[in-house]
């Protein structure tokens, strides 16, 4: 990805043939499947995947949604996102893979989750602070 999301709105509202667009901007569409992005992350952090359902607190589900068998919800893919110890800006970008809502700081719960990410803290921490606001846990 080389331009800017804006970049991108700009182009769109000036193309007078979406298929020139489409043509000239197919690397900056984020067609990655979800568990491929998901197994690059894992590479980077150098933890197995049993690390990862044990740290997420997901358990097995977890195996099927790094084969790509099945499409975890957005709860479950921040759980993933906390138990790899992402930042906010890798968070964002896997929550966009996998077409989930971006994090929003004007939603309580999101800003305890986002809290929870820049802090590095545990699912079980994180869940902990949810419950303490009354929110839903993860």
């Amino acid at each position: 990805m080389k331009k800017s999301t804006d970049d991108l709105m700009n182009e769109i509202t000036a193309a007078k043939n979406i298929s020139q667009y489409l043509d000239d901007n197919g690397e900056e569409f984020l067609e990655t499947p979800l568990h491929i992005h998901l197994r690059n992350l894992l590479a980077e952090t150098e933890m197995s995947i049993a690390q990862i359902a044990a740290r997420s607190a997901k358990g097995d589900y977890v195996y099927q949604i790094f084969r790509g068998i099945k499409n975890p919800s957005r709860d479950v893919l921040l759980c993933i996102a906390l138990a790899l110890g992402l930042d906010l800006p890798k968070t964002a970008h896997l929550l966009r893979i996998a077409r989930m809502p971006s994090l929003d700081a004007r939603n309580r719960r999101d800003s305890v989750i986002m809290f929870a990410i820049d802090h590095t803290l545990p699912v079980a921490d994180t869940n902990d602070i949810l419950y303490r606001f009354e929110l839903e846990c993860l």
